[in-house]
């Protein structure tokens, strides 16, 4: 009448996972940040210059991903083992390049940051909105859910268009910035 447990071995060992934990907590964190409003741009010379080391992370962490779908889930079969065989690569490509764009320039402003000013590309500055994002000015080059500044006052938002350059000021790096205040630049 006993059950029998079996447990699921984890495929990485325990180095491993504290390894991967240690990789994911940077994004998660960013992510965290992102949620209540700290807005932070990484800048167009980062994501530029981390393209290739962006394209290695995403694509180990993306082959990790369906490996570990692969190994772990053998209790899982038939559609629910296909569609996470399908879904965990996309879902660990964009987590790797989230990782690279965003994690590790969030992480150097927020220790080395100083006082910074970058400037970007204004892609739309009159949308509504939304509830996590009231008023916000969207910027060119810089991935979604990171492309927006928020809570940018009306007098402001007036004066920007498509195409006009904008300075972000605040804590950061040359690699990205926490945005304090924008400016138009003629």
């Amino acid at each position: 009448m006993g059950w029998k447990e079996e447990s699921v071995k984890w495929p990485l060992g325990k180095p491993g996972g504290i390894l991967l934990t240690m990789l994911l907590l940077p994004g998660v964190l960013a992510i965290f940040v992102q949620i209540p409003g700290c807005n932070f741009l990484p800048s167009n010379e980062w994501i530029s210059k981390a393209a290739l080391p962006t394209l290695a992370v995403s694509v180990v962490s993306a082959a990790l991903s369906f490996w570990l779908i692969l190994k772990s889930s053998r209790e899982i079969v038939g559609v629910r083992k296909g569609f996470g065989l399908i879904i965990a690569p996309i879902a660990g490509y964009f987590f790797g390049k989230h990782l690279v764009i965003i994690a590790v320039p969030m992480l150097f402003a927020f220790i080395a940051g100083h006082r910074v000013e970058l400037s970007f590309t204004v892609v739309d500055a009159h949308e509504w909105g939304s509830k996590k994002c009231r008023s916000p000015v969207q910027v060119e080059g810089v991935p979604m859910l990171f492309d927006e500044i928020c809570r940018v006052p009306e007098n402001i938002r007036r004066e920007l268009g498509p195409g006009q350059r904008i300075a972000v000021s605040g804590r950061g790096t040359s690699r990205g910035v926490f945005v304090e205040s924008l400016r138009r630049v003629d």
